[in-house]
Order: structure tokens, then C-alpha cells, then sequence
């Protein structure tokens, strides 16, 4: 049996997950024989499986979509300078408080943990250490968030649509949040069980639950500029692999090689792709020193296919991706699903883990 955790702090700040609906999900799965932990508690159960080499008996489900600080200090806790947008001075010589592969939550996921993410995207935040209902964005620090963590490139779908094909029966949402990734890391499963699970750890792989099409959007690139001054998208190679032509997004970062520390550079820039064929210029801005000459401007355009619900391979652990839109109840304002949907998320839930050899005991 698991030991089977879900993180619920209403002293920690949540992005998408509603105050309201993330309690509802909590104590549901608290029904189900979960046991419901804060940000410092759930510090302490993961340093303590980690230390244990017991990881792997673990699953943690998050109600509240951003990542507490005190299982991902990647900030220093005194002088949280991670660089946000629009901030002019964007480095910051303040030494983090931990690497982030020493992070608890990462060194629980490589040492064989297991993790439930819904609502907004995993790493794209962390909390602020000094005002914990506030947050840091992650996505600016591609070493730290979402990209090197997970190994997925982030889509942001402006014109959400409905969920198909979907493996693990977790019903159909309009996704917002999307990812792409390599076809060489894809498990072409027909059903999600423990052999999909097997296949994934052998391959280091990536297993599609939901899938949605991308009409318009944007993907986040990022741009390393070389010692030679050329600059190099990290997401080409991909977008080659893919035939999905990327250009640097209104979210891109540039990286500038100094002393050996990529310092970035945040270009006010949007996205323009097309899968296939010719992509119009909508705009183009003047050359600029910290982006590629002559950047067209522009949202993402297109037809292409994306993931929305998946399950990633990580170190020797699993991260399971869910629900990439937004979970709110009336309580929380601006109502995008109902109690017993909420309900019905956590039983999906203890459903899928099971179909992955998950089990919590029951009483």
C-alpha cells in the first residue's frame, strides 16, 4: 500500500486551484484514506521517504497549483531575487538556499516518488519565502522550472479546445495549457495500467491520457545567446522533429552567456507558428540586441496536436499531469466547475492510481 498524501495549505498561494474547490478535493481524497499535509508537513514527509529510500511508496496530489517554497527553496529565503517580469534588474548574485535537483520535491520525484498535478502549469511559480500568499515566476529560469524539470515544451492555447482521446476515463475539459513533446519518448499505450508503467520506466518515457489541437497559441522558447554573439532556440530541435515552425515567443527568454552564467534577457516578443507549410507576418518589431533581427510579432497560428493530461517518466518517480484548466467553484469566484465535479476529479484520481499499481489502503 501507499502512503497517500494531497497538499492543502491555505497559507500557501494557489494559481488556478480555488481556495474553495481545492478543499472540497482535499477532504475528498481525505475520504478516501489520504491524509491531508501542509507546505511544512509535506517537507517533512518527503525528506523523511527520501532519507528512508522509501519514496517510491509515496503519492502526492496538489490542491493548491503552485509550488510551495519549502519543498522547492531554489529562492534564497532572505533575499528572494528570482527575476520577475518587467523587473529591470534581472540578476541576482544572492546564492539560492538548495540546487534545485536538491530540492526535497525533486530528489523525492528522482528517488522514485510520485506526483498529481492539476490547474495551472507545474514550475511555472513557487511561493514567495518572505510572503508565502504571493508567488515567484519560475518560467524565466529555464535550469529551474517546467522545461528542465519535466522535459516538456509549454503551450499556451488561446482558444481553448475540447480534450479527445482521452486513456485514463478523466472526462473532457477545454484545455488551456497544453505540452509538446519528443515522439521518441511517447508510450503508444492502449490502456493505462501497470505494463503502460513498466514500458514508461524502461524508456524514461511519456504517456498521453488527453490530447487537444492548438488553433492558437503561444510556445514558450527559449534563446540561449552563444559566446559568439549567435543565439540558439532550445526548442528547434523539436519544432524540426515535430514540423512546427517556432519563433521566439512573447514569453521567451534569452539567455546571455557571461563568466559562465546565463543571465536572462526578457524580450517583449509574441509567438508566430504554423504546423506546416508558410507562416503570414502579422508585425514585425526593429532589430534589437537581446532578440533575433527582425522578430515577427504575433500569436501562434495553426493546426496542431498537444498534450493535455500525461503521465512523465522523472528520475526514477512519476509525474502525472491533469486537468490543465482552471478549477473554481463559486466560492472562489468565477465558477468553472461544480462540487460534485470536484468530487468526481478526486475519484478519477484514486481510480487512475490504481490502473498504475497505486493503491492507499482503505479501512
Amino acid at each position: 500500500m501507499a502512503n497517500c498524501l494531497v497538499y492543502y495549505s491555505e497559507g500557501r498561494a494557489t494559481s488556478w486551484i480555488g481556495d474553495a474547490a481545492g478543499e472540497v478535493l482535499a477532504n475528498e481524497l481525505k475520504r478516501m484514506d489520504f491524509n491531508i499535509v501542509n507546505a511544512v508537513e509535506l517537507r517533512q514527509r518527503l525528506e523523511k521517504a527520501v532519507r528512508k529510500n522509501e519514496a517510491g511508496k509515496y503519492v502526492v496530489v496538489f490542491a493548491r497549483d503552485v509550488v510551495p517554497h519549502d519543498v522547492f527553496d531554489i529562492v534564497n529565503k532572505n533575499a528572494p531575487q528570482l527575476p520577475q517580469t518587467g523587473i529591470a534588474n534581472l540578476r541576482s548574485d544572492i546564492p539560492p538556499d538548495t540546487l534545485y535537483a536538491e530540492t526535497p520535491l525533486v530528489k523525492f520525484l528522482h528517488r522514485g516518488g510520485n506526483i498529481v498535478w492539476l490547474g495551472d502549469v507545474p514550475f511555472w511559480y513557487v511561493t514567495n519565502p518572505q510572503k508565502p500568499m504571493e508567488t515567484l515566476q519560475l518560467w524565466i529560469w529555464p535550469h529551474v522550472n517546467f522545461f528542465a524539470i519535466l522535459g516538456v515544451v509549454q503551450v499556451f492555447s488561446n482558444i481553448p479546445q475540447p480534450t479527445y482521446e482521452g486513456l485514463a476515463d478523466l472526462d473532457t475539459w477545454l484545455s488551456k495549457r497544453p505540452v509538446l513533446v519528443s515522439p521518441k519518448i511517447i508510450i503508444n499505450a492502449d490502456k493505462v495500467n501497470e505494463g503502460a508503467v513498466s514500458d514508461c520506466e524502461r524508456r524514461n518515457g511519456f504517456i498521453p491520457l488527453a490530447k487537444t489541437f492548438v488553433l492558437n497559441g503561444a510556445v514558450v522558447s527559449w534563446l540561449i545567446r552563444l559566446p559568439d554573439g549567435s543565439t540558439y532556440n532550445m526548442i528547434e530541435p523539436l519544432g524540426r522533429e515535430l514540423q512546427i515552425s517556432m519563433r521566439a515567443s512573447r514569453l521567451a527568454t534569452e539567455l546571455e552567456l557571461m563568466g559562465n552564467v546565463y543571465i536572462p534577457i526578457i524580450p517583449k516578443i509574441l509567438t508566430l507558428a504554423r504546423a506546416g507549410g508558410k507562416y503570414r507576418r502579422v508585425a514585425e518589431k526593429k532589430e534589437q540586441e537581446i532578440t533575433v533581427s527582425q522578430q515577427p510579432s504575433g500569436p501562434v497560428s495553426g493546426f496542431f496536436e498537444a498534450h493535455s493530461a500525461w503521465i512523465r517518466r522523472v528520475g526514477r518517480g512519476l509525474f502525472i499531469r491533469l486537468w490543465d484548466y482552471e478549477i473554481r467553484l463559486d466560492n472562489d469566484r468565477n465558477a468553472t466547475v461544480t462540487e460534485e465535479e470536484v468530487r468526481g476529479m478526486a475519484r478519477k484520481i484514486r481510480d487512475l492510481l490504481e490502473k498504475l499499481g497505486i493503491k492507499c489502503p482503505s479501512d
